[in-house]
């Protein structure tokens, strides 16, 4: 019976997605939707950046979805205990058009980040939005009609509006979820893939001319499929992000650079160069990062580990175990001063980018994720574990609080400021400082508790540092931390 029903709803939603009558509607409301933006432009681009979520690094849509759905279902149980007489009190009546309203205007919200990410589709997936919005829109104006009713103390009719509005918004859901999981509207499309994990030569700098992206290849050991890149050289600098673009898997090497930004030909998505992050949407994850460097002529990739990367995988995992199924890779010391390394390279770019350059902003902002997620890994594993050896745990805690106090009074400064200069140049001794102290003294005491034990500790910094950066929620945490410090 369940399996019927089941091949009955993919039935109707292939006839959905096979509609081409809903292409001319779906089209022309897309066109209106897009014509006012394209007059108003810029704020309306900052308008459509926040409806996505492009500076949250995930989508706002599936957030704002739960508010309806969880107000909605409320009421319909008030309702349902009303109606079978096993609550009286004239509260829960009041409490059910509460949450009513409530999640009438989360509806709106919802719709609102809705269409425009809807805007960005095409084909099946355009015609399975439309009715996915029709859906939800019809569950949307049934319970204003709900309100409406109750309003005029017609209470029973006003219920049975809102049981028809549930159905209509299960449905609504049911198609939407539809979208995600089959149709992977609104998921990562990059190529998360952690190779190559050493320096790799992929193409000559000769081949490569000023703005115009290419495109190479690389191997994944573990999967044996082919990794598309995309090189820019721009300003004379060579940058290097995923090929396949996270919004919907366009392809970024056969884009176009403007204001410094890489840009998807597919529906516009704009990447920082430097940081591989969206600064237009719709996409709203960060694109994989590869470090670059000129030997002999050529051009040579290795894979960043920046926010947004993968987990490590089973069989990368296996070749960091030991015979005995110990760890065996890196020690903890060596993790350590590979993310110095990578956090004195990100104060060079930004150093080197001209005061006016917008991407000075951005680049401050992943310098801001990178410097808490190293106070993350240091405070919660590496310092309990070498303060039995080491007496300068206390003082490197006492630093990263000066640390942490330095990078919110940059944060708030304009990036092409002289005092913005100055405080990312003391934050960026006081970062030297903290760093180069570890290494001459704490990472030396750390020796004492013996390489196994240095191995085991790193394994687990690199899988905390790897999770801290794949997790899109810790993500977006980060990152409205860093929006309130700069607005603070």
């Amino acid at each position: 019976m369940a399996r019927g029903r089941r091949r009955g709803a993919e039935a109707l939603i292939g006839r959905i997605e096979a509609a081409e009558a809903l292409d001319p509607p779906g089209y022309a409301i897309s066109n209106a939707l897009a014509r006012p933006a394209q007059i108003i432009g810029r704020p309306a681009r900052r308008l459509g950046n926040a409806l996505h979520g492009t500076g949250y690094g995930h989508p706002v849509h599936p957030m704002l979805v739960t508010l309806p759905i969880g107000s909605w279902t409320l009421a319909l149980g008030l309702d349902l205990l009303a109606a079978l007489g096993l609550v009286r009190d004239r509260r829960a009546a009041e409490a059910a058009d509460t949450a009513l309203r409530a999640g009438a205007l989360g509806a709106v919200a919802a719709a609102a980040t809705g269409m425009a990410d809807w805007q960005y589709t095409d084909g099946r997936d355009r015609r399975l939005g439309l009715v996915h919005a029709l859906a939800n829109g019809t569950a949307l104006g049934l319970n204003l009609l709900s309100l409406a009713l109750r309003g005029r103390g017609r209470r029973g009719q006003g219920r049975l509006a809102s049981a028809a509005a549930f159905g209509c918004m299960a449905a609504g859901g049911y198609l939407g979820g539809h979208l995600v999981y089959r149709r992977r509207v609104g998921v990562d499309h990059a190529d998360r893939s952690p190779e190559p994990r050493e320096w790799q030569a992929v193409l000559p700098l000769s081949d490569l001319a000023e703005d115009r992206p290419r495109r190479v290849e690389v191997a994944d050991a573990d999967t044996r499929q082919a990794i598309g890149i995309a090189l820019v050289l721009h300003g004379g600098r060579v940058h290097a992000m995923g090929a396949r673009c996270s919004h919907a898997g366009g392809p970024l090497d056969q884009g176009w650079v403007l204001e410094g930004r890489l840009v998807c030909p597919w529906h516009g998505s704009r990447y920082c160069l430097e940081t591989g992050r969206p600064t237009d949407g719709p996409s709203t994850t960060p694109q994989p990062r590869y470090a670059v460097r000129i030997r002999d002529g050529m051009v040579e990739l290795r894979r960043e580990q920046e926010p947004g990367d993968a987990v490590v995988t089973a069989a990368r995992a296996a070749r960091a175990a030991g015979p005995q199924g110990g760890p065996r890779g890196r020690k903890a010391d060596e993790v350590l001063v590979e993310h110095h390394t990578l956090l004195r390279r990100m104060f060079a770019r930004i150093l080197a980018i001209p005061r006016e350059n917008p991407e000075r902003r951005d680049l401050m902002r992943a310098l801001a994720e990178e410097l808490e997620i190293h106070e993350t890994i240091e405070d919660r594993l590496f310092y309990p574990a070498v303060q039995p050896v080491s007496e300068d745990v206390a003082v490197a805690h006492a630093e990263h609080r000066q640390l942490a106090d330095l990078l919110a009074m940059t944060l708030k400064l304009n990036t092409a400021s002289p005092e913005f200069e100055d405080h990312l140049r003391a934050l960026q001794a006081a970062v030297d400082h903290h760093a180069g102290s570890e290494e001459r003294s704490m990472f030396v005491e750390a020796q004492r508790l013996g390489e196994p034990r240095l191995r085991e500790i790193g394994h687990a910094l690199e899988a905390l540092l790897e999770e801290a950066r794949a997790s899109r929620a810790r993500h977006a945490f980060r990152a409205l931390k860093i929006r309130l410090l700069e607005g603070a």
